[in-house]
């Protein structure tokens, strides 16, 4: 076990995560495009894919996740003094989601807030800001939230691991769910293994050069790290999973090639079982991991170990497929959430698996190329925060399938969500939780900040609104289809989406809406995000 001098006194105080309800079943996409649905489940080991509802972006998913994060930590807004979002999938080209998030999230107006724009690794570095600012008094509590949607051409090889989520991280001294260690593994340099050019939507990437990219990156992490630290000793490894399959290629690469590493890691090492052992149920891994002994068998061989030893390792190792594996299960039906990947990962290994002292690797990846390795020391407490919910695993359960008919036309941007308006009462189970936010009268969103509490368009009145979590829908809802239309807002009025039932559970949420240009030049390209409240079949 490393000693609490590896770890810094900084870390994981809550942590919070939240996808779309809406997924695509990755059979269907095989079958419509005459492919054998074994090449996505057993080749990329994916089962689906989480779709964005139209008019779901980065800012109401990273809304999403930092509730989650605050309420299941009691964490006070107020005593937030840092916003750090790591994303590619921004909303303006110059203006800050961390600025956006501040007002809507209500943290302290006396704040620092940042943009991290780095690939899939836009989080682990914000990560790293708030963990030196911390260090050096700069700021006391830091949300970081690692957010995006990736996005990929029909047809193309990438599209069957499109993905979306976001993950928040609250950071602090003293921290009750995990510290970091005072080292990191880093590499960077110049691959064109990935890109998406200005303006466009859909990512590129290069096959198997952008895999081999990756798989050259995460090990020159490993190393950078071992170099700093001597052996690594850890009991669950994370790495960021474009598709869970890559991951996989990693383990088997780092058992080529640091086969002694590896041997030493096996023998003297001896961790806990995991809490929980999901990977029985998981047919793509055990269809996977099945050539797993034999696999390491063959190596060792080629690399001068003696039966004996050999057999020690086989013995031994049976069990670490728990402690490398299990994990996947995000990825393997999140798809690719790009910045939120890797965390989105480890959230889960904390809140099924770990043990008190564990010590978690992680490599995060950001196709550009960068890799950023580290190690996370679990807390002795960590389970009186990740005991409430919603954890990761609820978010895999609930969930609502769409046809592949449906998933086309919200590629080519023609899908129409049914949108009705009602009135609601905050739900007993509520607790007085929610969000308060402010609009002018024609429905813009407008600051909170004395001086500027106005509408930068001209238009009158600062309605104060207080939206709960939970809500109790009071009257029979009317339908509209017309997202841009906000005058039931200040009819006592909330938006649901779908065709809810008088007396039906809501849960808060929010969308995108595009300002409509009146009579201001400088409105254009104005955006907007109103509550929008979901149907709830489950409560945390």
């Amino acid at each position: 076990m490393m000693s609490d001098g590896f770890f810094k006194n900084v870390g994981i105080d809550s942590i919070g995560f939240y996808t779309p309800q809406f997924y695509l079943d990755l059979d269907d996409l095989a079958i419509n495009r005459k492919i054998d649905p074994k090449k996505f489940r057993d080749g990329l080991l994916l089962h689906e894919m989480r779709i964005p509802d139209p008019n779901e972006d980065c800012v109401t998913m990273s809304v999403k996740a930092a509730q989650n994060a605050l309420i299941r930590g009691q964490v006070d807004p107020k005593t937030i003094d840092a916003i750090f979002v790591g994303t590619e999938t921004i909303t303006y080209a110059v203006k800050s989601v961390s600025n956006i998030l501040a007002d809507i999230l209500g943290v302290s107006p006396n704040s620092i807030t940042q943009d991290i724009y780095n690939a899939c690794a836009g989080a682990t570095l914000a990560i790293l800001n708030a963990i030196a600012m911390i260090e050096n008094g700069i700021i006391n509590k830091a949300l970081v939230i690692g957010v995006d949607i990736s996005s990929y051409d029909m047809h193309s090889p990438g599209e069957p691991t499109q993905g979306a989520g976001a993950v928040a991280l609250i950071l602090t001294k003293n921290p009750r769910i995990a510290a970091f260690s005072h080292k990191f593994g880093k590499v960077s340099g110049n691959v064109n293994d990935f890109y998406r050019a200005a303006g466009q939507k859909n990512a590129k990437v290069f096959g198997k050069y952008s895999v081999d990219s990756y798989l050259n990156f995460q090990m020159a992490a490993f190393d950078d790290l071992n170099k700093h630290i001597g052996e690594i000793q850890a009991d669950y490894y994370a790495f960021h999973a474009p598709f869970s399959k890559l991951p996989v290629k990693f383990v088997q690469k780092l058992i080529v090639e640091r086969s002694q590493h590896f041997v030493n890691y096996i023998l003297n090492s001896n961790p806990k079982p995991p809490r929980s052992r999901l990977t029985s149920k998981l047919p793509s891994i055990r269809y996977s991991l099945k050539h797993f002994p034999s696999l390491i068998s063959k190596i060792l061989l080629q690399n001068g170990y003696s039966r004996s030893v050999i057999d020690t390792v086989l013995q031994k190792a049976s069990h670490y497929r728990e402690h490398f594996f299990p994990h996947l299960n995000v990825p393997m039906h999140f798809g690719n959430m790009y910045s939120a990947s890797v965390w989105a990962q480890i959230n889960y290994i904390l809140e099924n698996h770990s043990h008190s002292n564990d010590v978690i690797y992680f490599g995060s990846y950001g196709s550009g190329a960068t890799c950023i390795s580290g190690l996370l020391k679990v807390m002795p407490k960590f389970d009186s925060v990740l005991k409430n919910y919603p954890k990761v695993e609820d978010y895999i359960q609930n969930k609502v399938r769409r046809t592949y008919e449906e998933y086309e036309l919200i590629k080519m941007g023609r899908f129409h969500t049914t949108l009705s308006y009602g009135q609601i009462i905050p739900h007993e189970i509520n607790n007085n939780r929610g969000i308060e936010l402010h609009y002018c009268d024609e429905g813009c969103l407008i600051a909170s900040h004395e001086g500027l509490n106005r509408c930068p368009q001209g238009h009158s009145g600062n309605h104060k609104i207080f939206y709960p979590l939970y809500a109790l829908l009071t009257t029979d809802p009317i339908e509209n289809y017309d997202f841009t239309d906000t005058t039931p807002l200040f009819q006592g009025n909330v938006r649901i989406l779908g065709k809810p039932k008088k007396g039906m559970l809501l849960e808060y949420d929010m969308r995108r809406v595009q300002i409509k240009i009146k009579d201001h030049v400088n409105a254009e390209g104005l955006l907007n995000w109103v509550p929008t409240y979901v149907p709830n079949s489950h409560t945390y």
